[in-house]
């Protein structure tokens, strides 16, 4: 039985930039469960509800014939607080407690640059993926382009940290998580940041075969 069951959390810390957390999705005795860890874009701000990356994840695992729950979190804007969620809440918590089975896709650090120096970014997501990888949870790195305010040395550093910390430790690697959508403003919400409903079926479609990878590499119960 998946860990999450009949389990319900939120990772929102409140702010001017904070979105309505829509709670975790309670899992079933599926075989696999893919978690989902991330900020706004996994999430899909502003998408409706039946429409975002991990309700069009799902259609797509059971459309391949994938016996696969994923879980989506909720809102977690930013690499501390992905670690903290991991390592202080009850949910990541209960899952390093018991890993078979699951999988993590991790998606973090491009709402950090307000926050922290891309050092301290790197430390926080490097020991997120230590943890998982002393359980022996088979991880899909996503990354994202940095914000155009971060600096043009930032931005040209913030993809590194995800090819050199997916490189170290053996995980799968997506560098882009607005891959196919970026530059097509046809895709692109009223923000002019995240992608809308089209937006996220292209996300979907281009990383769908790294998450077949990541199945792949997990340890069934």
């Amino acid at each position: 039985m998946s860990i999450f069951r009949s389990m319900w959390w939120c990772g929102v810390v409140v702010s001017a930039t904070s979105i309505a957390c829509p709670g975790l999705a309670m899992a079933d005795d599926a075989q696999i469960t893919i978690v989902d860890i991330g900020d706004s874009y996994i999430i899909g701000h502003g998408v409706p509800a039946g429409e975002t990356f991990p309700v069009r994840l799902q259609a797509a695992l059971d459309a391949a014939g994938r016996s696969v729950k994923v879980v989506d979190t909720g809102f977690v804007d930013n690499s501390k607080r992905g670690l903290l969620w991991l390592t202080k809440g009850s949910v990541g918590m209960a899952l390093l407690a018991e890993p078979a089975g699951h999988a993590v896709i991790l998606e973090l650090g491009q709402n950090d640059c307000l926050l922290f120096n891309l050092d301290q970014t790197r430390t926080n997501l490097d020991a997120i993926l230590a943890e998982l990888a002393e359980k022996k949870i088979p991880v899909l790195v996503v990354g994202t382009a940095a914000y155009a305010f971060c600096g043009a040395d930032y931005i040209a550093a913030f993809p590194e940290v995800f090819r050199g910390l997916a490189a170290k430790y053996g995980d799968l690697l997506y560098l882009d998580f607005k891959e196919g959508v970026t530059g097509h403003p046809e895709l692109i919400g009223p923000d002019g940041d995240h992608a809308n409903s089209a937006g996220e079926a292209v996300v979907v479609e281009r990383m769908l075969p790294s998450v077949l990878a990541l199945i792949d590499r997990v340890e069934k119960p």
